[in-house]
């Protein structure tokens, strides 16, 4: 595969016109283009483009997806077990802790085997939900190597100051984690992303599942929004964990407080991932001001609260804490910094996607 081959333009991803405004209009002109497509494969003279089929990747794509669901499946036995071995008094704590992480594990598990077997099947829909979520993890992958730069070199060096570790091996470990947590959030998503942008990729779904999906419905950028704030909604179920900490204009509310106040939030973010998927914009509007709220929030509760101080109300444990304090990580984040970048990030993104809620404001006014 070339790079001429992976030129995908925002039009080949994004309808023109949504299609939840005229289905069966739409319906009819995807299947008719679609059998264009098939016989365009095998005969280049026809009136469209010819493209290459690549169900044999999309089928290799598919089974490595649906095998790094399965580790992901397996690692939650592990986490498991690993609560047996743990004195009794700290069984509880591991416990708290655990929980989030096998939530958000099983869940990787389900969504990838679908994906993979989606991919493996050729379907218009898996494809667009691999290309979005390849995007959101390349995105998440860049913070995380930003973050081992930033912080990695403190921890190898708290672990070199009893020189029980030599220089070399310090060195060594250093550069195989760098590696292994590139090869996961950087190389693994971006080959993707490379893959499933690809036009090719996108007409042979388009060719070998000729039904219009609920993700053509949706231009991918505001899938993507829809889809961050539909995993929002699952905040309240992470967040019971934790006793409801949550950092709230200068305060950290826990208990009765702070659930409602994650309910509240879960509530508001499943209604918003509904509304944006259907490009209402109401929907962007209040996302953004629920965005600016609690960045806000945020900036202002932890530039008078220390994140020790979150770490201990969420019950860390004690051997971890000190590990932190130790490691001097905590005086090298400066929070309000990052959720003030992060804030800028997602402003600009939020104001890129908002032609899309106008360009769909204006067709309904138009129709």
């Amino acid at each position: 595969m070339n790079d001429n081959e992976n030129n995908d333009s925002s039009k080949a991803d994004e309808p023109t016109k949504p299609d939840h405004v005229s289905g069966e209009t739409s319906a009819r002109s995807l299947e008719s283009s679609s059998a264009v497509d098939s016989s365009t494969v095998s005969n280049p003279s026809a009136g469209n483009p010819p493209f290459k089929d690549r169900i044999t990747g999309l089928i290799v794509f598919g089974i490595l997806q649906i095998f790094m669901g399965g580790c992901c499946a397996l690692l939650i036995p592990l986490m498991l077990l690993s609560l047996s071995v743990v004195p009794a008094d700290d069984a509880q704590m591991n416990a708290q802790m655990l929980v989030p992480t096998i939530g958000i594990y099983a869940l990787l598990a389900v969504l990838l085997i679908w994906l993979g077997v989606g991919s493996i099947l050729a379907r218009r829909w898996a494809r667009a939900l691999t290309l979005v979520l390849g995007w959101m993890w390349l995105a998440c992958g860049i913070l995380a190597m930003i973050m081992i730069v930033s912080w990695g070199p403190n921890l190898f060096n708290m672990a070199g100051q009893d020189k029980q570790v030599p220089k070399e091996m310090l060195v060594f470990m250093q550069v195989v984690m760098t590696g292994t947590i590139g090869c996961m959030y950087l190389f693994l998503p971006g080959i993707f992303v490379f893959f499933y942008q690809s036009k090719h990729v996108k007409a042979t779904c388009d060719m070998r599942d000729p039904h219009v999906r609920w993700t053509d419905k949706c231009p991918l950028p505001v899938l993507a929004m829809s889809l961050m704030l539909g995993y929002g909604s699952l905040s309240f179920f992470y967040s019971a964990s934790y006793g409801f900490v949550t950092p709230f204009f200068g305060i950290l509310l826990k208990g009765v407080p702070g659930g409602l106040v994650m309910f509240a939030f879960t509530l508001l973010s499943a209604y918003l991932a509904w509304a944006t998927y259907q490009l209402k914009i109401a929907a962007w509007w209040t996302t953004l001001v629920v965005y600016i709220t609690f960045g806000v929030s945020a900036i202002i509760t932890f530039s008078r609260i220390d994140m020790m101080d979150l770490y201990r109300e969420i019950n860390f444990p004690e051997e971890q804490l000190k590990l932190i304090e130790k490691s001097g990580m905590i005086d090298r984040m400066n929070m309000p910094l990052m959720f003030g970048m992060s804030f800028v990030v997602f402003v600009g993104y939020m104001l890129w996607v908002r032609r899309y809620f106008v360009a769909d404001s204006i067709s309904n006014m138009d129709s």
